[in-house]
C-alpha cells in the first residue's frame, strides 16, 4: 500500500452520530448517563460533539444500552464517499 500522509492530505475525519441514535431510541442524555453509569457531563459532550478523544469502554457501553453497532455512532467520511 503507497498512501501516506503528510500536510497536503485531505485524509477525511470521524463524525459522532450518538444524537442521531439516541433521538431514535427516544433516550435522554440524563437516561443514558444513568444506564450506562457515565457521568452526566461526559454524555453531553459525546451528544453535543464536544468530545476530541474517545473511550472504547463508554462507546461499548452506549452501544449497549442503545442496542446499536459503533458504526452507528462512529462514520467515517474520506474526501470521496462515506464509509461505514
Amino acid at each position: 500500500m503507497d498512501r501516506q500522509i503528510d500536510y497536503k492530505t485531505d485524509f477525511g475525519h470521524i463524525e459522532l452520530r450518538l444524537d442521531e441514535v439516541m433521538k431514535e431510541k427516544g433516550i435522554s442524555i440524563n437516561m443514558l448517563s444513568r444506564l450506562s453509569d457515565v457521568k452526566y457531563d461526559i454524555v453531553k459532550k459525546y451528544y453535543y460533539k464536544e468530545n476530541y478523544g474517545c473511550n472504547f469502554e463508554i462507546l461499548a457501553k452506549f452501544c449497549y444500552i442503545l442496542d446499536c453497532k459503533l458504526s452507528d455512532i462512529l462514520i467515517y467520511e474520506d474526501n470521496k464517499s462515506v464509509v461505514k
